[in-house]
């Protein structure tokens, strides 16, 4: 049995609609494009390779945003391998941007912020659980373009190569072909700094919180049952999540910015009323209220925006549903 090849061609749909279509299937980012409307070349296909999710692209130019906020809000934890093989990435850096070129690679780390800007591109993208790369080396302090080294060009041949055989590629090869992409990543990232652990060898307190907030249904957080199932004490709760004004300011965000990114889906048909009591947040003043406080303008706003987009309408099921649930499933 071949290894499933799912595909996704944007210009099967109207022009307006093509950009929309494409971005629906991107998680854990924002993804905003130069013009507003016309349309917009989205050729992708995907396979997935449990641990990894190997992907390839022909994209028109576009931008992605995963700012501190949605990192607080969508903690996936895993990474991001992009192999440019046409067109330029490039990183905004404080001290300059960061460029990448073709034949060259980033690796984006899903638990820091990014921001990229590309030309019209063909990727090849792999999303790798960080379990299963950190099996082959120690965890390295590594998060945007990869330097030129032979080990890195090594990488990116064999991705290139790798991809135009998949489609033909037997399902009992998946695991073998994704520890050889992990051990030529790892072998590309060795020598880099060391990502620092928690000096006990444990999770860190807030990923352990974080994790445990996820399961919980929206809006209905209990501080004292999450200190006693996690064991801990109000303080270090505290300490861990200072910066956020308290784990229930976290938790608020959170739910407060998966919301906004429902409501900038076109394929999102339930009302504002029906879409805050999801989010935990029952009474529409209420949220009209907090949502002002943290974003500046009022839920009603962001549907006004996107109401002259037509909806590319997302069943269960449908590729953009199965790429996002494999990608969560790394994390």
């Amino acid at each position: 049995m071949l290894l499933p090849t799912f595909a996704f061609d944007a210009s099967d749909l109207p022009d307006d609609e093509q950009f929309a279509a494409f971005a629906a299937h991107v998680a854990n980012s924002r993804c905003t494009r130069p013009v507003d409307s016309g349309p917009f070349l989205a050729k992708v296909r995907f396979w997935m390779m449990d641990p990894l999710l190997i992907s390839d692209h022909q994209l028109g130019a576009f931008s992605f945003e995963r700012d501190e906020t949605m990192v607080r809000a969508t903690p996936a934890d895993h990474y991001s391998l992009v192999v440019l093989l046409e067109g330029t990435m490039r990183f905004p850096r404080p001290g300059g941007d960061l460029l990448v070129e073709a034949g060259g690679a980033s690796l984006t780390d899903l638990t820091r912020p990014e921001t990229m800007h590309a030309t019209d591109n063909h990727t090849i993208q792999i999303q790798i659980a960080r379990w299963f790369l950190d099996e082959a080396l120690p965890p390295v302090d590594v998060h945007g373009p990869l330097p030129q080294t032979p080990a890195v060009k090594v990488l990116v041949d064999f991705v290139a190569a790798l991809a135009k055989q998949l489609p033909e590629m037997p399902a009992s090869s998946a695991l073998p072909m994704a520890r050889v992409v992990r051990d030529l990543l790892a072998a590309a990232l060795a020598g880099m700094p060391r990502r620092p652990d928690p000096t006990d060898g444990r999770q860190p307190v807030r990923q352990r919180v974080c994790r445990y907030i996820e399961r919980q249904p929206m809006g209905q957080l209990d501080l004292d049952r999450l200190c006693q199932t996690l064991g801990l004490s109000r303080a270090s709760l505290g300490r861990a999540f200072k910066g956020d004004g308290g784990v229930l300011a976290y938790d608020r965000r959170r739910r407060l910015v998966a919301l906004h990114g429902r409501l900038s889906d076109t394929t999102e048909t339930r009302s504002i009323a029906d879409l805050g009591y999801a989010y935990g947040f029952p009474d529409k003043a209420h949220l009209s209220r907090v949502f002002r406080d943290t974003f500046g303008y009022a839920p009603s706003e962001v549907r006004r925006q996107v109401a002259g987009v037509a909806p590319h309408v997302a069943e269960p099921g449908s590729l953009a549903d199965v790429y996002k649930t494999a990608l969560r499933n790394l994390s």
